[in-house]
């Protein structure tokens, strides 16, 4: 298989050169109890009852400080309905990923993301949806978003996953969860009509400085899909992010800015380079 170049949204954001990747990441983790075997991607998921004793023993001792995290951006944690799961990233190994929701009677819901430290730390909440509503910055390309991920990701292993034989797509998805997002990513091209537009994976690296990006397709309904653009600077940082849903209508930009379009650079010529051999993403088993 060889790298494909694509020239997308994102690509059209780019100063200089970019060179294109299309592939899985090698160990990527495959939500067993949901997707094991399936046409789908997706980080591994737990339920609250199957999470690892370690892991549900931590989010207990954490419990207060969650709440009093939650209540700072006007989430009430001692009203009925409350119920969480955990995303595992391994890109975050320092913390627990938790979504937290609540179902109002009309069906509207909220929505947050908690960042529990595994050892010691503070607790971080990235707000998403109050009762079916996003906050005035949505969590897609809120700095908040972006700073918590920054904070929780090892600099040195995220420039490790933006190289085109790193888990970049991983990398990728771990901020969506950490937007909210539960995301599911195609790993054939979808053959529904409506869904023919939807791009590959695809890794888009400035050779000018080193800049990264990463666009990826989320199949959120019957017909109907996201489209991921997480751009990252020469450092590995997330430094804006959009999710744009398509399908059964076209455009409508529901999270963050819509990338301005600027033309790449006549003199820009995309290199097709080899790509290494891709492992056969690993099965991540639930806990017993």
């Amino acid at each position: 298989m060889s790298l494909l170049v694509r020239r997308s949204r994102a690509a059209k954001l780019a100063a200089g050169l970019f060179l294109g990747a299309f592939a899985l990441a090698a160990g990527f983790p495959v939500h067993a109890q949901q997707d094991a075997g399936s046409a789908w991607i997706s980080l591994g998921r737990y339920t609250a009852t199957d999470m690892t004793a370690a892991d549900a023993a931590r989010v207990r001792a954490e419990r207060s400080a969650i709440a009093q995290e939650a209540a700072f951006f006007a989430y009430d944690l001692s009203l009925p309905g409350w119920k969480y799961s955990q995303a595992v990233c391994p890109d975050i190994p320092g913390h627990l990923i938790l979504h937290y929701r609540r179902a109002a009677h009309n069906g509207a819901e909220s929505l947050f993301t908690a960042m529990v430290p595994r050892d010691s730390g503070r607790v971080q909440v990235v707000p998403v949806l109050y009762r079916g509503a996003t906050p005035f910055h949505s969590a897609v390309g809120s700095e908040r978003s972006l700073s918590v991920f920054n904070r929780a990701v090892p600099g040195s292993l995220a420039e490790k996953e933006l190289q085109p034989s790193g888990a970049w797509l991983q990398l990728a998805l771990c901020y969506a969860e950490l937007a909210g997002a539960e995301p599911r990513v195609p790993r054939a091209a979808d053959t529904d009509p409506a869904l023919v537009r939807a791009p590959a994976p695809t890794l888009l690296i400035s050779e000018v400085n080193h800049t990264a990006s990463v666009t990826f397709t989320d199949r959120i309904a019957p017909h109907r899909y996201t489209v991921w653009t997480v751009a990252f600077d020469g450092r590995g940082r997330v430094v804006a992010a959009t999710a744009t849903s398509l399908g059964d209508y076209i455009g409508r930009n529901v999270h963050g800015k819509a990338p301005e379009e600027r033309p790449l650079p006549a003199q820009s010529q995309p290199k097709i380079i080899p790509l290494p051999p891709a492992s056969e993403p690993k099965v991540q088993s639930p806990p017993q």
